[in-house]
């Protein structure tokens, strides 16, 4: 929030180096074929319809104040077709958040059900409201395919989830017990912690690892050995 929203609203800063590295793998039929006046205009018509969505999003970064506006799930689908740059922006945030203040791995795979469905959550919890808000799919960052990043929670989540922790009751479960390791790391090391559907794993897998923290913190506190491959 302090450093890569401002950047995509570009605010500070410039995306376009990012973008075009981005381009070089991601868009189809690729770049090398444009000479460099062309690459020019690409970019910058690609980087302002970035800051262009990117600015119509709350303080959040997480409510699009257009979309989120739309009651009807067909009207909104035909929101998102037809705005100018939708598609590739979806990408490129996926892209970008990893590439710069995120790691691919460790990471758990849930399945359909979330984190909630393997915790017993008392609904009056703040462990609950937490959880909920984690699960909650963000119809936007789904590319109109359900795929990416679909929520996240953010650093003071996580330390106000931690101080609930023991309202997150589960049975014998290797993906509860493998969220509570991520949740015991993400507290000490101050990260937040973000919820995808059906990852863009190759591209993901080709960006720089542990950026945030060594992956021997991970492999000392992983006794489940879901957090790895």
């Amino acid at each position: 929030y302090e450093k890569v929203v401002p950047e995509l609203k570009g605010l500070h800063g410039s995306i376009r180096l990012d973008y075009l590295q981005f381009s070089k793998s991601h868009r189809t039929g690729g770049i090398e074929h444009f000479s460099d006046s062309e690459l020019t205009v690409f970019l910058e018509n690609s980087t302002s319809k970035v800051y262009s969505i990117a600015n119509s999003f709350d303080k959040t970064f997480k409510i699009h104040n257009q979309f989120h506006k739309i009651k009807e799930y067909d009207d909104s689908r035909l929101f998102l077709s037809q705005l100018s740059g939708y598609y590739d922006f979806c990408r490129f945030f996926e892209y970008y958040i990893f590439n710069t203040c995120a790691d691919f791995y460790p990471h758990i795979p849930l399945g359909k059900g979330g984190v909630f469905r393997n915790f017993n959550l008392n609904h009056k919890t703040l462990s609950y409201s937490i959880i909920c808000e984690l699960d909650n799919r963000n119809d936007f960052f789904g590319c109109g395919e359900m795929m990416g990043i679909s929520n996240w929670i953010t650093n003071e989540d996580v330390q106000l989830l931690y101080l609930d922790k023991e309202n997150l009751h589960f049975d014998d479960n290797e993906r509860a017990t493998g969220f509570m390791t991520l949740l015991e790391v993400a507290n000490k090391n101050k990260l937040g912690l973000i919820m995808g559907i059906d990852m863009r794993e190759s591209t993901l897998e080709s960006l720089p690892e542990n950026k945030l923290i060594s992956s021997d913190i991970w492999k000392e506190t992983d006794t489940t050995g879901l957090l790895f491959k």
